[in-house]
């Protein structure tokens, strides 16, 4: 049954549907047209479809093929939204570029073949597939002058889905892992740090409470430790005084991405930060400091026990004939739409064909190794790695859906 379902793998199919994501524009709030196009794919694969209209031009769009009765749902999630990259859509040898493919568009494609792959071998599945294709995973948050849609993410549309109705037994998300495991995310807490001081030296000021915050980065990870999570601390962006007449605003706000473990209350990271803070200031008397949170999104962690784990685990080893290799410790820092769905009590992994922050792809030749550079030249995804995914994607589905739920040891 394995080998009739890896046969029916059709290489230019999937080739071709990732073109078509990559050819639809789609950053954040502006997902409506890559929604309709996936829809429409959806039907054509006989699945019931809904869409959910998270705001006004951004729908969620859900595919559900309906199994015979008695098994488990298996959710296959993915964002549709993307940074704004010009980047054209090209396959190049063996890899495929385009505007989110690697973060994370060339999952869809992943997902509706494993589906056809299933349906051409003519598998009797029990449980229900899902493929949701949620808006607004991309890390942004409306602050100061930066409002409206385009800046509505960090998980608005998976939050939306499970908060109206649309849930699974499992879940498996295909977030840029480089065929690794991922069995949680990290949280992240994004705070303002204002500091005030005098005209003549407020940006020094600034920088020595910017240093205190970096500084303070060890402190905190002997604090807050974790089997496999590493949290971190970035001051990620910097905003001070009057550009057109400098010194003449002698405020500077630096702006904090701190990752923290499952369960940490925001509260806490804003009293530290508070404290850290506080030290540099009884040091130098001219400036004062504020802390203002301004987005947290908690984290999760499933137990490698976990049915969804294990058949990934099975269906990997299929295909590779080796064990999967886990995320490294700074990869679970990489948010997904894992935190809005597993507190639902859906066991959610990720598990996907491209390379993101914090990895180093290393087929590819075209694009540095870091992920964003001030070109805007992006990583493009392995043909082969798609390929991979796609078949231990179906095999997950085949173990996953084909069974009864007295079978599976969750139920």
């Amino acid at each position: 049954m394995k080998e009739k379902v890896l046969e029916a793998l059709d290489r230019n199919r999937l080739i071709q549907l990732a073109r078509n994501v990559a050819d639809i524009v789609s950053i954040t709030g502006e997902e409506k047209g890559i929604a309709e196009y996936l829809g429409r794919e959806f039907e054509q694969l006989g699945m019931e479809v809904k869409y959910q209209e998270v705001e006004e031009g951004r729908p969620n769009v859900i595919g559900t093929l309906k199994g015979s009765g008695g098994g488990a749902t298996l959710m296959f999630c993915a964002h549709m939204d993307h940074f704004d990259n010009p980047q054209p859509t090209e396959v190049i040898g063996d890899r495929i570029y385009g505007r989110g493919l690697v973060n994370m568009k060339s999952a869809f494609p992943c997902y509706i073949v494993a589906v056809e792959m299933l349906k051409k071998a003519k598998i009797d599945l029990k449980g229900d597939i899902i493929i949701s294709a949620v808006v607004g995973e991309i890390e942004k948050a409306e602050i100061g002058p930066f409002r409206g849609k385009t800046y509505r993410g960090a998980g608005v549309g998976a939050r939306f889905m499970m908060d109206h109705g649309i849930t699974a037994d499992m879940c498996i998300i295909g977030e840029p892992t480089g065929l690794h495991l991922q069995i949680g995310n990290a949280g992240l807490v994004w705070a303002q740090v204002t500091v005030e001081g005098k005209a003549t030296n407020f940006v020094l000021q600034a920088f020595k409470v910017a240093q205190a915050i970096q500084d303070w980065e060890k402190e905190y990870q002997q604090k807050y430790k974790h089997p496999f999570m590493l949290p971190t601390i970035q001051i990620g962006a910097v905003e001070g005084g009057n550009a057109f007449k400098p010194g003449t605003k002698p405020v500077t706000e630096l702006y904090v991405i701190v990752k923290t473990l499952p369960g940490t209350p925001p509260m806490a990271i804003k009293r530290e930060l508070e404290a850290v803070c506080a030290k540099v200031v009884e040091k130098d008397k001219d400036m004062k400091t504020r802390v203002e949170l301004y987005l947290s999104t908690d984290g999760y962690e499933i137990s490698k026990d976990e049915y969804v784990v294990k058949a990934m685990e099975e269906a990997h080893r299929g295909v590779f004939g080796k064990e999967v290799e886990y995320a490294a410790p700074r990869r679970y820092g990489i948010t997904s739409d894992g935190s809005r769905i597993a507190p639902y009590g859906v066991p959610t992994i990720t598990y996907g064909p491209g390379f993101g922050t914090h990895l180093v792809d290393p087929t590819e030749t075209r694009a540095p190794a870091e992920w964003d550079t001030p070109s805007g030249v992006r990583r493009g995804v392995g043909i082969d790695n798609m390929i991979n995914c796609t078949k231990v994607y179906a095999l997950a589905a085949l173990e996953i859906c084909t069974k009864g739920r007295e079978e599976i040891k969750r139920f």
